[in-house]
């Protein structure tokens, strides 16, 4: 297996950047228009507490934490390789070990969700969703998660281990495996393995699982942060006009 495991970070979409400019000048404008002046630390007020200020913020700082988890998935990632590589790579014992970064795969991606229900909320609360566009965002949502949420669910409380559960593995996990990771996997569904090919293949397994699922996963949220970025500029353009008044 090659060292290709690195997930590629969340990029924010690039047509809600300007916005910021865009408001900033259109404040200075309107300002030169009516003889208006403002402190720089008046400006600063105004931009903070505006609407495109602060739902951009927000939205750019939450694809700032998402791509914080996506880099502690990228440790595990590396971890698990290691493994794959060598059993000794670590200290202790490298079956907890596999399980302990397994497990926190699991907690890390299921955390996404619910900071990313956090901003759906935000965007209720401030119009750009109505309740039932809301609900139906979180149900979007929430559906990419459900077959990752099933699998861990089968491995942490179903007890299933791969050497005596019936596991599907899906064509495109085999074509990806080496001649001899393929050979490790035959003796393994023929029950004529050792404890240490089991552990090793169970490395590359998670490490080949866990890219697939993070990249499905980054492919949809970049769908979908273009779409609410699209919801927010046509909410600007409809409802938000900026009024500025000189006080004699």
């Amino acid at each position: 297996m090659e060292k290709e495991v690195i997930i590629r970070c969340i990029q924010p979409p690039k047509h809600l950047m300007p916005g910021f400019l865009d408001f900033a000048n259109e404040v200075k404008r309107k300002c030169d228009e009516r003889g208006v002046k403002f402190s720089e630390k008046e400006i600063t007020e105004i931009f903070n507490n505006s609407f495109p200020g602060k739902i951009r913020a927000n939205f750019f700082l939450w694809i700032g934490d998402l791509n914080t988890i996506i880099d502690g998935i990228n440790i595990i990632l590396t971890d698990l390789f290691d493994l794959c590589e060598n059993l000794n790579s670590f200290k202790g014992s490298s079956v907890i070990r596999s399980e302990l970064l397994i497990r926190t795969f699991f907690g890390e991606f299921f955390r996404i969700r619910e900071r990313s229900k956090i901003f759906i909320k935000l965007l209720a609360d401030e119009d750009i969703l109505n309740k039932k566009s809301k609900e139906m965002v979180i149900k979007l949502y929430f559906k990419v998660f459900d077959d990752t949420y099933e699998f861990r669910n089968m491995l942490i409380h179903q007890g299933v281990s791969f050497k005596d559960d019936d596991i599907k593995i899906d064509q495109s996990f085999l074509d990806n495996l080496s001649s001899d990771e393929r050979r490790k996997f035959a003796l393994l569904i023929n029950g004529a393995d050792t404890k240490e090919n089991v552990l090793k293949f169970k490395c590359v397994f998670f490490t080949k699982y866990i890219n697939d699922v993070m990249n499905k996963f980054i492919d949809f949220q970049e769908t979908l942060n273009a779409t609410l970025a699209d919801l927010i500029i046509l909410y600007e353009k409809e409802v938000l006009t900026i009024t500025i008044k000189k006080n004699d």
